[in-house]
């Protein structure tokens, strides 16, 4: 390899690095914003989409696939629901419980494959599927889980997963020919429009925040929407699909370690293992071996 190639190799890691960091203080920064989770879901989209707006009218190409624009409508519909319910969840639960359960979005993806889209998963689907669940099952408690009584932040949690895995099947499903960053930033406006709508239905209070609130919602909209999404989204263009859905994991363990200085929330030892766990069957539900070129 070139030093040339190595460079850009080292640079793309770096920016997936970056971005993995970024996304990571989703929950935290929702936790220090202390409001309803409708609204810090109202303004992570309003203001990620007033970052992303500057970019988009920068760089942005034609627009003549209007399929693709009524997809990137439908999806973000799905993700202001999905960030809507994850939100919620987060004020109920551990910050990185939240962001744990929300990350069995890829078992969703591969249930839907294979029902909606009549595709068949890879050999070590349902063998990480039942992991992730064995995993699901000691965060949420086995008593509890026979019981069925689920903590109202894990049920949320769980159910944004759900759509947000609809989501990621949808962009599988229908994006053609429209630009990521024009489809990223439709389907942010659609999300804002949708989450605003959620607030006022629901008559969330939307001003009268405090100054530390305020802050910590701008930095939710620029630093995990913009900046993390843009970093991550330029990463994958570049890096090994399997290495990258792997990496895109340690989201969870970055969220752990910031929470327990800033939020003070610390793990319990079946927590730790439950998450350990789960995470282990999402590693067996995205492996797909590398081709080694001879």
């Amino acid at each position: 390899m070139s030093k040339q190639l190595a460079s850009r190799a080292w640079f793309n890691y770096m920016l997936l690095a970056t971005g993995i960091v970024c996304i990571s203080w989703s929950a935290i920064l929702v936790k220090i914003a202390g409001i309803s989770g409708f609204g810090s879901g109202f303004y992570r989209l309003l203001f990620g989409t007033l970052g992303i707006i500057p970019f988009w009218l920068y760089y942005r190409k034609p627009v003549r696939d209007w399929h693709g624009v009524r997809i990137a409508i439908v999806c973000g519909v799905l993700f202001a629901f999905d960030i809507a319910l994850w939100n919620t969840s987060i004020m109920l639960s551990k910050a990185s419980i939240s962001t744990l359960l929300a990350n069995l979005a890829p078992v969703w993806v591969g249930l839907g494959m294979l029902l909606f889209l009549r595709e068949r998963p890879g050999k070590l689907f349902w063998p990480g599927t039942i992991v992730a669940m064995l995993g699901v099952a000691l965060v949420i408690g086995i008593e509890e889980l026979i019981r069925f009584e689920f903590s109202t932040g894990n049920t949320l949690a769980i159910a944004a997963s759900i759509f947000y895995g609809a989501y990621l099947l949808t962009v599988r499903r229908g994006r053609n020919t429209l630009d990521t960053l024009s489809f990223t930033t439709i389907s942010m406006i659609a999300s804002t429009v949708v989450l605003g709508l959620i607030a006022a239905v629901t008559a969330t209070p939307l001003w009268g925040f405090s100054t530390t609130t305020w802050w910590a919602l701008v930095a939710l909209g620029l630093v995990p929407q913009v900046v993390g999404w843009i970093t991550i989204n330029q990463a994958l263009g570049h890096i090994n699909p399997t290495v990258a859905s792997v990496s895109l994991l340690s989201q969870t363990v970055f969220t752990a370690v910031f929470s327990v200085p800033v939020l003070g929330e610390m793990l319990t030892a079946t927590e730790l293992l439950g998450g350990v766990v789960i995470l282990g069957g999402i590693f067996l539900v995205n492996f797909k071996p590398i081709k080694l070129k001879k």
